[in-house]
């Protein structure tokens, strides 16, 4: 047999290529079971779930197998062990600070901040004159509970594209009565579909506890910042009630492995070796099969990566209706006013008053203002975007009016406010 006799069979049929293909992108298909798990079918209030997760037959899925094997005996986790946007988790209230490790927590935080950035030009447009970029924009929102993360396009996708993949599969059946394409399909998307529906995955996804337990009559209030800190521009303020999930604790939870899981992991990889050996064994036709894993991949990366409203990761944010977002933008500070926030005292609490437009000039500025709407929480914002600020200096502060605020915001907290010098002496 030439040489190129050689090419041309494995052009016309490239079998041994497939086995190859087969075990690499495990990882794409660990973060679109993560973006995508959630929705699920329950005959019975009280009866088991079967989620439903369409993540299609692709290349990668073997290589995923055997690693996810290895990482839950390991780690004991299918998740992805760090998200994909480092970021910061603030309490508002005592102003400690948390690094996040909520997979996700991370994708919320990098989908909105993708948004905001797409809006950024239309604020500059409408800014002062003299506003030349973004300094820092806080978004604040309000959690309100779902009970399933609502459809989008990225799920509906997912189906699209295994329903594709049959049909794709059955067209060497009914020309050539080749049906080794379609039992490859069909079986490929089976354990696909099996992977995802693990219920391991909603234990770590959706890891930590609420805010207020079911039946419990005292309903608790927490605010949250989630940050990626100091240099970064974006920055959200979440304000979770009664029975939303308690962030602070999902940003740090690592929930007990469920017994099961190692065990149907083990069955699920000898599964995906049976398929394997399978699929080595076609000589006719392999290009179909090509063609449905590069489509299964397509989908895969996709999911993987695509921005998603943060009600379809069953988190649903809605706008603080006081203020739903704070611009600070690079501009002059206003001009001093000696008299303006006079007395530690106020009664009428007047120096906490939001101004009456949402731009400000600066990082200072917007935090200022959320100083203003959520007592203590500019104070733990700027120990994270100034650390030298941590404690108050009045000698730090632009102008007398900026001093005269923060001094009682310190006070407030409950931190040591030294004596002006000039009052002093």
């Amino acid at each position: 047999m030439t040489t190129t006799k050689e090419f041309a069979d494995q052009w016309r049929n490239p079998s041994d290529i497939l086995t190859l293909l087969l075990i690499i992108g495990g990882d794409v298909v660990q973060h679109a079971i993560a973006q995508l798990f959630g929705h699920y079918i329950q005959a019975r209030q009280d009866g088991p779930r079967l989620y439903l997760t369409p993540v299609a037959f692709s290349f990668g899925w073997v290589g995923y197998a055997f690693s996810s094997l290895a990482s839950v005996i390991g780690d004991k986790a299918l998740m992805p062990s760090a998200p994909d946007c480092p970021s910061k988790i603030i309490n508002c209230d005592t102003g400690y600070s948390r690094t996040n490790r909520s997979w996700l927590l991370g994708r919320i935080l990098r989908d909105c901040e993708l948004k905001a950035e797409k809006n950024t030009g239309l604020e500059l447009s409408d800014a002062v004159t003299g506003a030349k970029r973004l300094s820092l924009r806080i978004d604040i929102f309000e959690i309100r509970q779902t009970c399933q993360p609502q459809i989008d396009r990225v799920w509906l996708l997912g189906w699209c594209t295994i329903f594709v993949q049959c049909m794709v599969s059955i067209v060497p059946w009914a020309r050539n009565g080749d049906w080794g394409i379609c039992l490859i399909t069909v079986l490929g998307s089976a354990l696909a579909l099996l992977a995802g529906s693990l219920r391991q995955w909603n234990l770590e996804k959706w890891a930590g506890r609420r805010l207020t337990q079911p039946g419990d009559n005292k309903v608790k209030t927490k605010a949250v910042c989630l940050t990626r800190g100091n240099g970064h521009k974006y920055a959200m303020i979440l304000v979770g009630s009664g029975t939303a999930w308690d962030l602070e604790s999902m940003a740090t939870a690592k929930p007990d492995p469920m017994t099961e899981t190692p065990y149907l992991l083990g069955i699920m990889a000898v599964l995906w070796s049976c398929l394997l050996i399978t699929v080595s064994g076609l000589k006719r036709h392999t290009w179909f099969l090509v063609f449905i894993g590069a489509m299964g991949m397509v989908q895969n990366i996709y999911a993987a990566a695509a921005r998603r409203p943060p009600g379809a990761l069953s988190m649903n944010l809605t706008p603080y209706k006081n203020c739903p977002s704070i611009v600070g933008l690079a501009f002059d500070w206003p001009k001093d006013d000696e008299t303006s926030d006079e007395g530690p005292a106020d009664e009428d609490q007047q120096w906490r008053r939001p101004l009456p437009y949402k731009m400000v000039p600066g990082v200072r500025g917007a935090i200022r203002e959320v100083e203003k709407i959520f007592p203590k929480a500019g104070v733990a914002l700027m120990q994270e975007y100034f650390p030298a600020m941590a404690k108050y200096e009045p000698e730090r502060y632009r102008t007398n009016t900026e001093k005269k605020f923060w001094k009682k915001a310190f006070r407030e907290l409950g931190a040591p406010v030294p004596l002006d010098r000039a009052r002093s002496s």
